[in-house]
């Protein structure tokens, strides 16, 4: 138990930034189609309202699973140029706000709403018309509500499949993609839901250790090569690079006690600056601790971490919707 607590408070050290959202949401990606109508600026504009209301509505995707997407179609009902000066646009659009599963094309939830822009240019009247769409509006608040429903409907049927994939990506050392396809199982309520959660945090640690082998082997390198302060130095760096709950710790151990017992002494202030700096970090990771619990929730937001630097690093998909 002690080696499980340790091993998870120092992942503390690794966050850059906690996740905004409870796991009890379930989460949308905003996707807006290209459209050739639609003027850029004004597409835009109606991509941040919809951000505002999946962020009201507690769907706002912080983890990029681009899976279950929130969109909206827009279509002209009338258009008019309104006489005066300056001259004016006015438009009667149907916007259809639609969720739904962009990777099996199924359509989970739709609602329509009918707005009038006005402006003295097209971007302008489409900017005007989309303003009237309310984040907390209650037609809106019980579409997402129906749309949440399906998408948790979705998960409970397939989290045992997801679960095993996410393994086989393991086993291949694709940690990255299995936790992010772990991170973005949302919180069912189901016995499965809690071993992808363990699952992830295991996997994370899978992905350290590995990282912190390859780590310690270009650091016994450097210091094979130059058994001098440069060497030390470059060794160092290394090491530096591994995560501390990573399980090659006593082998870190031993490779600085071996330097510290070679490096000679006109060069020993330099390596042990370096060295205090090293425990230093160790320690305050360490010191962050509050209790078992505080430690694996933490554990399980530094797996959503690597989550989300996978997610954002490939390619934007583009979708054809309903």
């Amino acid at each position: 138990m002690k080696r499980i607590i340790f091993i998870t408070l120092l992942m503390t050290g690794f966050l850059s930034c906690m996740m905004a959202q409870s796991d009890a949401n379930v989460l949308l990606c905003i996707y807006m189609p290209k459209n050739s109508e639609i003027p850029e600026a004004a597409l835009q504009f109606l991509e941040n309202q919809l951000e505002n209301i999946a962020t009201e509505n507690g769907t706002a995707d912080l983890v990029v699973c681009d899976r279950f997407i929130l969109t909206a179609k827009v279509d002209v009902l009338q258009k008019d140029i309104v006489a005066g000066s300056p001259q004016r646009i006015s438009q009667t659009l149907n916007i259809t706000l639609q969720v739904g599963d962009a990777i099996d094309n199924k359509l989970f939830a739709s609602t329509s709403l009918t707005m009038v822009g006005i402006g003295t240019n097209l971007t302008k009247a489409y900017m005007e018309a989309f303003k009237q769409i309310r984040k907390n509006d209650k037609q809106i608040a019980v579409f997402l509500k129906q749309a949440k429903g399906k998408i948790v409907q979705y998960y409970q049927q397939h989290c045992e499949s997801i679960y095993a994939e996410a393994q086989g990506l393991a086993k291949r050392q694709q940690y990255d993609e299995a936790i992010y396809t772990l991170a973005c199982i949302p919180n069912i309520g189901t016995d499965c839901y809690a071993h992808c959660q363990n699952a992830m945090v295991q996997i994370w640690q899978a992905k350290i250790n590995a990282e912190g082998q390859q780590l310690l082997k270009l650091a016994r390198t450097a210091w094979a090569q130059s058994q001098d302060e440069a060497g030390a130095e470059e060794a160092v760096n290394y090491l530096r690079q591994i995560n501390p709950a990573a399980d090659c710790q006593e082998e870190v151990s031993k490779l600085i006690s071996d330097i510290t017992a070679k490096i000679k002494q006109d060069e020993e202030r330099t390596w042990q600056f370096q060295l205090r700096q090293y425990n230093d970090c160790v320690r305050q990771e360490r010191d962050a601790a509050r209790n078992e619990q505080e430690l694996r929730r933490m554990g399980i937001q530094a797996a959503k971490e690597v989550a989300i630097a996978f997610a954002q690093n490939q390619p934007k998909r583009e979708y054809i919707i309903w």
